[in-house]
């Protein structure tokens, strides 16, 4: 047996313990990035409900400023009137009186809608800040919980990983780095036993001649030809 094999393999066990506990990590930020998005599709909606808001008061205020302007003007028709005296003036200045009333009729009908609006749009706003306040307050646990899973994982990530290269600190240099460059392009474990003179990763055989010289040698320890994994032998053959 190669004298590393027992450390390599605490190595590797450590290494599948720190994928299982970084995989239950990446599921806690998967839960975590889902309650953000669903606040982040609230919050722009308050966004757009404001800027809506913003530019129904803005023509509201626009159109009020006009509607009074208006007024004003026609009370100075009604007092320039009051002084005319020939006809033809005084028809022509009641024309327009008239014309300017149907006018301020139509805006100040118009200021109405769209006073509406801006009071709907504000109800609208106050409504889906309300909205976000709630499910904010409804998310609070749920997200308490899953910092406290978070902390916990990543206190045991720190331990295992400080343990993982202590083990790994142990074991001869060229063997652990190439297993460390094998673990990088690898999704299966790279240290497999190989049975009956065949590696379990792929299900190659072994030739004899290469088993008889890694048992003279007295390290039973090797990669395989074809997927590259580090085998080792649980039994040797006849």
């Amino acid at each position: 047996m190669h004298p590393d094999l027992p450390k390599l393999l605490d190595v590797q066990a450590r290494d599948r313990h720190l994928a299982e506990l970084t995989a239950q990590m990446r599921e806690i930020d998967t839960e975590v990035a889902g309650l953000d998005a669903a606040l982040d599709r609230v919050r722009a909606d308050i966004a757009s409900t404001t800027r809506l808001s913003d530019e129904a008061a803005r023509r509201r205020d626009e159109l009020e400023t006009k509607i009074e302007a208006g007024r004003q003007h026609q009370d100075r028709r009604r007092e320039r009137l009051e002084f005319v005296r020939n006809p033809r003036e005084a028809a022509t200045l009641m024309g327009d009186i008239e014309v300017a009333r149907g006018i301020l009729a139509q805006e100040e009908s118009d200021w109405v809608r769209i006073s509406e609006e801006a009071t709907d749009r504000t109800t609208a706003v106050r409504s889906t800040t309300e909205r976000l306040a709630a499910m904010e307050q409804d998310q609070a646990e749920g997200r308490e919980g899953l910092a406290s899973r978070s902390a916990v994982l990543k206190s045991e990530l720190d331990t295992e990983r400080a343990e993982r290269e202590h083990l790994a600190s142990q074991v001869d240099r060229t063997l652990r780095l190439r297993y460390d460059r094998l673990r990088g392009s690898r999704k299966t474990e790279v240290l497999v036993p190989a049975m009956k003179a065949t590696c379990t990763a792929c299900h190659t055989s072994i030739p004899s001649s290469r088993v008889g010289r890694l048992e003279a040698e007295g390290m039973l320890l090797d990669g395989c030809e074809m997927c590259g994994a580090i085998i080792y032998f649980v039994e040797v053959p006849a």
